[in-house]
């Protein structure tokens, strides 16, 4: 296997065969699986019961395992249907010891058909994020992101203060109102003061200046050396502190992000259909959320492993980030929009989801095969742009 391919056939059958030749070979693996909504074959055929849906579930983990690297992580998207028997059987096969996060997602918003029954029972909104590692090696990486407009909105009020030489040693340094300072810059010509412009470009600028806007807090060890001016000081432990009149200066780029949690409700699920091509109307997944993950866990090059095709999001995010990548499905009604999304991709066609983001502006190839046990067909090669 040295390309991406889709790979027509049961998930269980492709993945047993895969062990034979791609053993160890995926950095990670993405599953969004049936969650046994009682959905028809018309949509999307969901319907087990719980305990031929546990079976399901036990093969495909159980097939996947050969598949993953030593220090290889695993996602699982799932709502709260079958979320508690997954996690036992995560726990099962991967190992208790081995689960990295348990992530709750805000996949949808509190309007149209999720209001119906408001009165009722609580609207569902969320679903969860099961993370594996398969090793003593596997891990996450430290991710930051902005605050929330609001959050971020709140600390831009406080501070108000600009270091007008932050080339010079912290004892010369001169603090100015940064309105002050935007007046004397030219940067509010033409915006009158007091105005909601005037509010909104003093809060850009902070941004923009964010590495010397600055404001001041309470610190126990400052105050007890009660410094005047501005100097630096050394803690016993040798952490370094800027004392601002016996206050610790605080700087607003230290400030704009925060660490990512485990509860994600920043993702947008507004316009998929706008993300690939044709719809699909149950489970469809934000390539902002494969974004993040494969971020999480991968790095370019690295081989991603999709065994619920759906509509080929996972592919699509994995080939648009440089990483290689496998994704399997049975439904050829889903394959119908799965390749023609990856063809539009490859081409530089595709304008949706993270695309202006990385700068993708298409490239590479991959294969439409089918599995020998699927019958029909042979391989076609995915599109290739013409250079």
């Amino acid at each position: 296997m040295a390309e991406n391919q889709i790979i027509f056939g049961d998930n269980l059958e492709v993945m047993t065969d895969l062990a034979a030749t791609a053993s160890g070979r995926f950095q990670l693996a993405y599953l969004d699986p049936p969650y046994n909504t009682g959905g028809t074959p018309e949509d999307y055929d969901d319907q087990r019961e719980p305990d031929q849906w546990i079976r399901f579930m036990r093969e495909r983990l159980q097939a996947l395992r050969p598949l993953m690297a030593p220090d290889g992580v695993v996602f699982v998207q799932i709502d709260d249907r079958e979320q508690a028997h997954l996690k036992v059987l995560m726990d099962e096969i991967l190992g208790r010891e081995r689960c990295l996060a348990h992530v709750v997602i805000k996949m949808s918003e509190l309007s149209g058909v999720k209001m119906s029954h408001a009165d009722q029972r609580l609207p569902k909104v969320k679903e969860h994020l099961l993370i594996y590692g398969m090793g003593s090696g596997s891990q996450l990486r430290n991710m930051r992101r902005r605050k929330a407009p609001e959050v971020l909105a709140n600390y831009l009020n406080y501070y108000r203060t600009i270091i007008d030489n932050p080339e010079d040693s912290p004892d010369q340094w001169c603090l100015l109102s940064i309105k002050t300072w935007a007046r004397e810059s030219g940067l509010l010509d033409g915006v009158r003061t007091g105005s909601k412009n005037e509010t909104q470009r003093l809060q850009e600028l902070k941004l923009e200046e964010a590495h010397r806007v600055v404001y001041r807090t309470n610190n126990r060890l400052l105050a007890e050396q009660n410094l005047p001016g501005i100097s630096e000081v050394i803690s016993p432990n040798g952490r370094r502190y800027i004392s601002w009149q016996g206050k610790q200066m605080l700087f607003l780029k230290d400030h704009i992000d925060e660490p990512l949690s485990d509860l994600w409700t920043d993702l947008s699920t507004i316009n998929l259909n706008k993300e690939g091509a044709g719809s699909f109307r149950f489970s469809k997944k934000p390539e902002a959320l494969l974004h993040r993950c494969l971020e999480l866990a991968s790095k370019p090059g690295d081989w991603i492993i999709d065994p619920f095709c759906g509509s080929g999001t996972t592919a699509a995010v994995a080939h648009k980030m440089g990483r290689s990548w496998v994704t399997i499905d049975c439904e050829e009604h889903l394959l119908v929009q799965a390749k023609p999304r990856l063809d539009a991709v490859v081409a530089g066609q595709d304008a949706g989801g993270i695309t202006r983001l990385v700068g993708w502006q298409g490239g590479g190839r991959f294969q439409f095969v089918h599995h020998p046990a699927a019958g029909g067909g042979e391989a076609v090669i995915g599109a290739v742009p013409q250079n």
